[in-house]
């Protein structure tokens, strides 16, 4: 019942269908998944995908991948129990974002950030590589894969035999105006539109921070960031430090089956003040070179070569009111409610995305994000341009935009603090001895760019709350007292 997706496989069996009858057809269901996993071997009539191509610029497709419904219900039960027993034992790599409880892109973005930001407070260059992959959900060797399963991760004969009667014998065929192709093979990949494949694809790769020395790294699925710093007189040592780095990783991912794709990584090299990369030695991966940028776009997020997040949020505007234009046309032939669910579907998510990191961002950052905002409450309510606007951009959210980043940052560093996940972020936290309060200890830091960063930026915020709120340990309860009381100060 929680699976969201009402696509139809190759079986033609609707999952609406399947849902209705659900209650009558469930002992069956039940004898047919035990049977399965008791006998290890996974129906081959599931391990058949229909492809359709959904068109993309350049005359480029990007395929999606449907498979049989009951499969994917099958693959949930197997995702909890393969998860729960990688984290039961500890088997997961800390530096591997994706696909994890509790982490996701800012959680990844936060722990990167941060650890910049004490290089730049001691006065030290970072290099940051991101690396691109070519495919990598399409080329892991299942045998590879089963491997590591079985001599890595401990996985049973019969788990072992199971997972690898999942990956092979698959074959998919090509879905496109009514007609079905031929089904071919797929010899190498894990499974498009799975719920499985990407945890397989998580164990696969999890051992890559493992070949890096002296260089720290950190993985959100197949996006792989690697970084290291020194002294700003140091570079060129650096430079060969990182090609020796890289001649690891290219050999890693041949023997791996992975194609790492020199084009399209990126290296920016971030410092209190711009550095001119013009006659810095190049850093190569497979014998060409990695461009050098001042601004990269990093899992949604645009790092510049400062750490100012001015790049992101001035993208983030123009993408934003982008759309907003877009929906101004309609606006007098929309009801309010209607207008609203498209700020909050469409607008809101856009421009809010991360906020958590560059939430303390500079004056005039904060300014045209604020301009941003009102413009939106603007469509909303139908507002026009000279009249005033601030009571009913409140109204959004029930507080003024700058709170409303502020509940955001609270919501984030609560949720850190009582899940004490992801632990790569819990660990930087460190607490008072008092026991009359929960306060954080401020971290220590010298620039003004380290003042804008989360954890400096969150710690000073939860320090300014009442004793009975830090206590508050359900997330949401903690929300909506937080919310209430920037409501009363207001």
């Amino acid at each position: 019942m929680g699976i969201r997706s009402n696509a139809m496989g190759l079986d033609n069996i609707h999952p609406k269908f399947i849902k209705i009858i659900l209650f009558n057809i469930l002992p069956y269901l039940t004898h047919l998944f035990n049977t399965i996993l008791m006998s290890s071997v996974f129906p081959k009539n599931w391990k058949c995908a229909k492809v359709i191509p959904i068109p993309k610029t350049n005359n480029e497709f990007r395929p999606i991948s449907v498979l049989p419904f009951l499969s994917k219900a099958l693959e949930n039960i197997m995702y909890k129990q393969i998860s729960n027993y990688c984290l039961n034992h500890n088997l997961l790599t800390e530096k591997q974002s994706g696909y994890r409880e509790q982490r996701g892109c800012v959680t990844a973005l936060l722990n990167v950030s941060d650890d910049i930001r004490k290089n730049i407070d001691n006065d030290k260059v970072t290099f940051l590589i991101l690396l691109d992959h070519s495919k990598a959900f399409n080329t892991i060797d299942p045998e590879t894969a089963i491997y590591k399963l079985k001599h890595l991760f401990n996985f049973s004969e019969n788990a072992t035999k199971l997972v690898s009667s999942y990956l092979d014998g698959r074959n998919q065929s090509v879905y496109h105006e009514n007609k079905i192709s031929e089904a071919l093979p797929v010899v190498k990949g894990v499974p498009q539109g799975s719920v499985l494949g990407p945890l397989i694809f998580s164990i696969y790769v999890n051992n890559f921070p493992e070949i890096i020395d002296n260089c720290q790294v950190h993985m959100y699925a197949d996006d792989v960031q690697v970084y290291v710093d020194c002294k700003k007189t140091n570079m060129t040592n650096c430079i060969m430090y990182l090609n020796s780095i890289m001649d690891k990783i290219n050999l890693w991912a041949k023997k791996n089956s992975l194609k790492l794709n020199p084009s399209k990584s990126k290296c920016i090299v971030i410092y209190k003040r711009p550095i001119d990369t013009s006659n810095l030695p190049q850093i190569k991966l497979s014998d060409q070179n990695i461009e050098y940028v001042t601004s990269v776009r990093n899992l949604g997020i645009v790092f510049d070569h400062t750490l100012s997040w001015n790049s992101h949020i001035t993208s983030t505007i123009g993408k934003t009111y982008g759309m907003l234009r877009s929906l101004w046309t309609t606006q007098y032939f929309t009801p309010i409610k209607v207008r609203m669910l498209l700020a909050k579907t469409f607008l809101l998510p856009t421009l809010l995305f991360g906020c958590e990191i560059y939430a303390n961002c500079d004056s005039i950052r904060k300014e045209r994000l604020n301009v941003l905002f009102n413009d939106i409450a603007r469509y909303i309510y139908g507002i026009k341009r000279n009249d005033h606007i601030s009571g009913y951009a409140k109204q959004i959210y029930g507080i003024t935009f700058k709170n409303y980043l502020n509940l955001r940052v609270l919501s984030m560093l609560h949720k850190i603090i009582y899940t004490k996940e992801p632990s790569y972020l819990y660990n930087r936290l460190k607490f008072s001895r008092s026991t009359r309060n929960n306060n954080l200890i401020h971290p220590l830091h010298n620039t003004l760019i380290a003042e804008r960063q989360f954890f400096v930026y969150s710690a000073r915020l939860w320090n300014l709350l009442s004793t009975d709120l830090q206590r508050i340990s359900n997330n949401k309860h903690f929300k909506n007292a937080v919310l209430r009381d920037f409501q009363v100060r207001e």
